[in-house]
C-alpha cells in the first residue's frame, strides 16, 4: 500500500514541477518591439498578440478597408497574416486637430473577427462637416493577430538564438470618398526585445487613442 502512495506522490511531484517550469518559462518574457511604432507586441488575458495600427487623417471619408494579406517575420520564423485569423477594428473621430489631438472620443464604425463582419457603418454620412479649418477626420484601424502556443514557442526560440531582427508587411485596399485606392501597404523593420522598449508616455500625440485602448 505504501508503494502505491509513493508512486502517486512521485507522479504528483513530477507533474507539478512540469507545470511550474512551464509557468516560469512563460513568465520570464516581457516582449516588446524596438525601433518601430508601426507594430506592437502585447499581452492580455487571452494571450500574446501583435497589433498593427493604421491611421488616416484628412477632410475625406474612408468608406472601406479590405485586408489582403501580410506577414510578420521574427528572426527566421515567418507568421503569415490571413484575414480569417485576424481581428480588424475601425474607429473614427471627426474633430481632430492637425497634430492628432482630440477632445471627444473615437466611435467604432467597423468590426471584423476572424473573417466575420460584426459591424459595418463606414458608409454612413458623417455627422460633422469640419466646422473649423483645423478639424479633420481621424481614422484608426487596428489589426490584431493572436498567437497560438506553437507560434509563441517559435518566437521564443528565435529570441533565445538571438535572432532579434524582424520585419513585417501588410497589404490592403481602401475606398476614399467613393473612389477605390488599391494596392496600399505598410512595411517596417524592428527588433524583438525582452523588457520595455519604449515608455508609452513618450509616444507622439497621434498615438494617444492607441495608448487609451491598449496601454491602460
Amino acid at each position: 500500500m505504501k508503494k502505491i502512495n509513493y508512486f502517486f506522490l512521485g507522479l504528483f511531484v513530477l507533474l507539478t514541477s512540469i507545470m511550474l517550469s512551464n509557468c516560469a518559462a512563460s513568465r520570464q518574457y516581457n516582449f516588446t518591439l524596438k525601433n518601430t511604432l508601426a507594430i506592437f507586441m502585447l499581452n492580455d488575458e487571452k494571450g500574446w498578440y501583435f497589433c498593427i495600427p493604421v491611421q488616416y487623417m484628412g477632410e475625406y471619408q474612408l468608406g472601406k478597408f479590405d485586408f489582403n494579406g501580410g506577414n510578420i517575420t521574427i528572426g527566421e520564423y515567418e507568421i503569415l497574416l490571413n484575414r480569417n485569423d485576424l481581428n480588424i477594428y475601425m474607429y473614427l473621430n471627426e474633430a481632430v486637430d492637425e497634430d492628432g489631438n482630440f477632445g471627444s472620443g473615437f466611435n467604432q464604425i467597423y468590426s471584423e473577427e476572424k473573417g466575420e463582419i460584426l459591424l459595418s457603418n463606414t458608409d454612413e454620412t458623417l455627422t460633422m462637416t469640419q466646422q473649423l479649418d483645423s478639424q479633420y477626420n481621424h481614422y484608426y484601424i487596428f489589426i490584431e493577430k493572436y498567437l497560438n502556443d506553437d507560434e509563441m514557442k517559435n518566437i521564443i526560440s528565435e529570441y533565445e538564438k538571438e535572432n532579434v531582427n524582424c520585419r513585417f508587411g501588410i497589404k490592403y485596399d481602401l475606398v476614399i470618398n467613393n473612389e477605390p485606392h488599391n494596392g496600399n501597404g505598410i512595411l517596417d523593420d524592428f527588433e524583438i526585445y525582452n523588457g520595455i522598449a519604449m515608455d508609452p508616455a513618450y509616444f507622439p500625440s497621434n498615438l494617444d487613442f492607441l495608448k487609451t485602448k491598449y496601454f491602460h
